[in-house]
């Protein structure tokens, strides 16, 4: 999960930085912070990467662009993401009613509700967008849906291949990785290979490539099923 923290006061940013963390603390669901101290670096950032960040800790008050404004353009282009916003005046509360924020929290921070709000917010992109689970050395670990590139299977292991680059394996059967990941975003390409359809850039006959680069072969097996779920996707966008 990706948070982006924008506040032009620097001492405020660095306490919701440290309470994220706290949430998140023993956590093994991936996690990445950044923080911003302008409403318009955030932009220039999201530009570049747009659809990056999952949930938006917002001041609503900062010079340039302001937490309503910067929330009215991450809206424009995320109908998904979590907007929550920091501010010391309850009176602004009300507008904030058309970009559709998740919650407030109010400053000075208190530490309890805060927390309470952050794992609410967790909770709410687990459940809107899917998560994939798996034991391994005896934690759980939990990946959004859309955090995972490639799925593929090798003996009694299963190795899971991320969008940051990181790979994490564990014991168990594509089979039930398949479950999981039920619908059209995912589709099963080889024996021992099930793919995100978002994550490719390119489609042949009897390969794919990601965007990453890599080239991954699509078995005879699995050749109809897949070309006839990658149109279905094509025509869902």
């Amino acid at each position: 999960m990706n948070i982006a923290i924008c506040d032009d006061d620097r001492l405020m940013s660095g306490q919701i930085e440290k309470l994220v963390e706290q949430v998140f603390h023993g956590e093994t669901s991936k996690y990445n912070t950044e923080v911003f101290f302008s409403g318009d670096r955030l932009l220039d950032f999201l530009e570049q990467s747009p659809n990056y960040f999952h949930m938006y800790l917002l001041d609503i008050e900062m010079e340039g662009a302001d937490g309503l404004e910067t929330a009215a353009r991450i809206r424009e282009a995320d109908s998904d993401a979590v907007i929550i916003f920091m501010t010391s005046h309850a009176e602004l509360m009300s507008e904030a009613f058309e970009v559709l924020a998740f919650q407030f929290i109010i400053k000075p921070f208190d530490h309890e509700k805060t927390s309470s709000i952050l794992s609410a917010a967790v909770r709410y992109l687990q459940k809107r967008k899917g998560v994939f689970q798996f034991v391994s050395q005896k934690k759980i670990y939990t990946f959004f849906l859309n955090q995972i590139r490639y799925i593929e299977s090798s003996g009694r292991k299963i190795f899971l291949h991320t969008i940051d680059g990181a790979n994490y394996e564990y014991y168990g059967t594509l089979k039930d990785a398949r479950e999981q990941v039920k619908g059209i975003l995912f589709a099963q390409i080889h024996n021992s290979i099930i793919i995100n359809l978002e994550s490719l850039s390119t489609v042949e006959s009897n390969f794919v490539y990601l965007k990453e680069g890599e080239k991954l072969p699509i078995s005879k097996k699995f050749h109809a099923s897949f070309h006839e779920q990658f149109q279905q996707f094509i025509l869902s966008r």
